[in-house]
């Protein structure tokens, strides 16, 4: 009886606490509501070199594994840099984009890949560049070239460009080691698999499948027709797929739904620190396809990650966004 009195006792003091802080609750719901006018000139005194946006995005419910963002939610919201706000189309093409010590393709890429689309494509689509820097005069400088050589296609909402919060990234120099590899290709595998995550959770919202591409490729004619139908034609007869391949290499010309993205984004986000992108998409594959006894694995993982008979898309760099590596990878059958 006693204990029955002290829960109640507790209850009531949780409630009446509950009661209290109630208005406080009110003014945060409010400050969010914030008008855009007054979002952008707040903006402009916190990063004076870019004339960025914050905008809120799909993001995870829980930064375990990120433990700078636990009370810090507001640094997975990304600066805009450039937006017409377009959504709802088709297909989304996230390209994430680094320094580059030696030579920089994302023009190119960017200009090859806009020249491969007709007007319908274009307009069915939204291609989404993010700065993986957290240099805001570097940033600033890749997103003026953008703007700058492809005004066109920026203006008309073809072309998004944001950039993390540099409050985003964990300290890299705390990193475990894995793998056998060296510290400088832990940590730049590491961010490479965040850079993705962040990517994605700002793409996942608008629109129907998700195409994760790299700075330095180039693309085959038609190729946005040619995987929105395939995609199409896959879900109309029912076929299940993960993955729709149509690239060889690492990350470049996977197709997703969007609907699929945010259990890739966690994945990513958990072992992030593990193994490299490509090996990690792997992964959840065979999780999602294969028993404990992997009895079949292979071919169950081929009836999730489809790899089609048309590489659309090329690897073109050379120098690698690791410094000192050379990569001479080609795609054998584009």
């Amino acid at each position: 009886m006693e204990r029955l009195t002290r829960l109640n006792g507790l209850n009531g003091k949780g409630i009446n606490e509950i009661k209290d802080f109630g208005p406080a609750l009110e003014d945060i719901v409010k400050s969010l509501n914030v008008s855009v006018s007054r979002g952008m000139e707040s903006l402009k005194v916190a990063y004076k070199l870019v004339e960025l946006v914050r905008s809120p995005m799909t993001h995870l419910d829980k930064f375990t594994f990120l433990p700078p963002l636990w009370s810090h939610e507001d640094f997975l919201r990304p600066l805009i840099l450039q937006s017409r706000g377009r959504k709802t189309v088709s297909m989304v093409y996230g390209i994430p984009t680094v320094r580059r010590q030696v030579k920089n393709y994302l023009i190119h890429t960017l200009i090859n890949i806009i020249s491969n689309m007709n007007l319908a494509e274009q307009k069915d689509a939204l291609i989404v560049v993010m700065i993986g820097e957290t240099d805001q005069e570097y940033v600033q400088q890749v997103s003026t070239e953008i703007k700058n050589r492809l005004s066109e296609e920026v203006n008309s909402g073809l072309v998004d460009i944001i950039a993390p919060s540099p409050e985003y990234y964990p300290d890299f120099n705390k990193l475990r080691l894995t793998l056998g590899d060296p510290k400088n290709r832990v940590s730049w595998r590491s961010k490479q698999n965040l850079d993705f995550a962040f990517l994605m959770m700002y793409c996942q919202p608008k629109g129907n499948f998700y195409v994760q591409i790299e700075d330095d490729i180039i693309v085959k004619s038609k190729f946005h027709t040619i995987m929105k139908n395939t995609a199409l034609q896959r879900i109309a007869n029912g076929q299940e797929w993960f993955i729709l391949d149509f690239g060889e290499l690492g990350f470049i010309g996977k197709l997703f739904r969007c609907s699929d993205l945010p259990s890739l984004i966690q994945y990513l986000i958990i072992f992030y620190n593990d193994q490299p992108g490509d090996w990690l998409l792997d992964g959840i594959v065979e999780i999602k396809a294969c028993g404990i006894d992997k009895k079949d694995c292979r071919k169950l993982k081929d009836n999730l990650w489809i790899k089609s008979n048309r590489t659309l898309f090329q690897h073109i760099g050379t120098w690698s966004s690791l410094a000192g590596k050379i990569q001479h990878l080609k795609a054998k059958h584009f």
